[in-house]
């Protein structure tokens, strides 16, 4: 879930703090319900069903709708990894690495845990990059935690505050591979767990609640330390490194294990989602899909160093479109849990199901404010 807070989330919040100050907070918050009811779905769903949602849409449907359903998020996970690279980069510099020296050393490890085949080890590497990304933001932030005198609500219909409204949707709500990691990751672990399923419907909402409210407090602290280091270029590492005085060193480590993280899910979310379409998930063809989209992309951010606002800017923009991408699979997850046949007794209600498609409709809205808006 904290992948959502990805490097490009994290220097976009810096961006809506040094314009807004604190009067978004109550919107991205705000984000926690929606983020909460999409991904609870698709964690339910691979649960209970032991699959995910491209191998339950190529079965349930075709392999045509399948491959329809997913091959966008696929497309788009490309351009993510551009956006987390630059932010590593970023981050290395500020801690007193080389960038591209930073660049490889993680890219290895990257390559380390995203080949280890047994999925809970991952997991437990995922955890303690979590665990860093969550302290070392409040470490930044809690020193300078003030609300005295700020305005913490705020709304305009002009264009450049719509488009921040888009874009904190489309970076936190839906980056679109969180729909394939959550179903799963949770169809690998959930079923070697002995406990009912009664039980496990329980850790999901659970483990989904805690989630989208660490994920939005994240971006909460990254808009936070956004209102105090002026008018600047949040993606210009130099202007960075001079303004965010010597917690400079910490963000750093924010935003390098904020990459990390996100390049890891991505990494496994498109192997998973798209050879689980094409009915071919096997470990091997999960290494050609890793290869055939990490590799370009790590060489790309190599060759630009120095010029990551190209880079992190054309990501913001994609991820303020991403609502539109999510919307088929998202649709797809509604119809497969209301499916009893599926889910038995755990479908979703119609009440429930009501409410899920509200907030894909909500959701689609915002993809297209953000269009309009471009």
């Amino acid at each position: 879930m904290l992948a959502d807070a990805d490097a490009a989330s994290i220097l976009g919040g810096l961006s809506s703090g040094e314009e807004y100050g604190y009067r978004l907070i109550w919107f991205v918050m705000l984000l926690s319900l929606p983020i909460f009811i999409i991904q609870e779905a698709a964690g339910r769903l691979g649960a209970i069903s032991g699959k995910g949602i491209g191998e339950l849409i190529r079965e349930y449907y075709s392999r045509k709708v399948s491959i329809l359903s997913i091959f966008p998020i696929f497309f788009v996970d490309f351009f993510t990894y551009l956006s987390e690279y630059a932010g590593i980069a970023i981050g290395c510099y500020l801690i007193g690495i080389d960038p591209l020296l930073g660049l490889i050393i993680f890219f290895i490890l990257h390559v380390i845990i995203v080949l280890t085949k047994n999925y809970e080890v991952t997991e437990r590497y995922l955890v303690v990059v979590s665990v860093i990304l969550l302290l070392s933001a409040l470490i930044i932030v809690g020193p300078k935690l003030n609300f005295t005198g700020q305005d913490v609500f705020y709304f305009s219909a002009s264009k450049n505050f719509l488009f921040f409204i888009a874009v904190n949707i489309g970076a936190v709500v839906t980056p679109p591979c969180m729909l394939i990691y959550q179903s799963s990751a949770t169809a690998i672990k959930y079923p070697k767990i002995d406990i009912n399923n009664s039980k496990k419907i329980s850790w999901i909402t659970i483990e989904t609640l805690l989630g989208s409210i660490i994920t939005e407090l994240i971006i909460v602290l990254s808009e936070m330390i956004g209102t105090s280091i002026g008018n600047i270029d949040p993606t210009d590492p130099t202007q960075l490194l001079y303004n965010l005085g010597n917690v400079h060193y910490i963000f750093g480590i924010t935003l390098i294990s904020a990459g990390f993280l996100t390049l890891i899910v991505v990494s496994l979310s498109s192997a998973w989602g798209l050879l689980e379409a094409l009915g071919k998930n096997t470990y091997k063809n999960s290494v050609k899909i890793y290869i055939m989209e990490s590799i370009p992309a790590i060489l790309i951010v190599s060759l630009m160093l120095g010029n990551y606002s190209s880079v992190i800017n054309f990501a913001l923009t994609l991820l303020s479109l991403s609502p539109i991408i999510i919307v088929i699979p998202a649709v797809m997850v509604g119809i497969l849990i209301s499916n009893k046949k599926i889910m038995g007794k755990y479908a979703y209600t119609r009440t429930r199901l009501v409410a899920y498609f509200f907030t894909i409709v909500m959701i689609a809205i915002g993809g297209l404010v953000g269009i309009l808006h471009l």
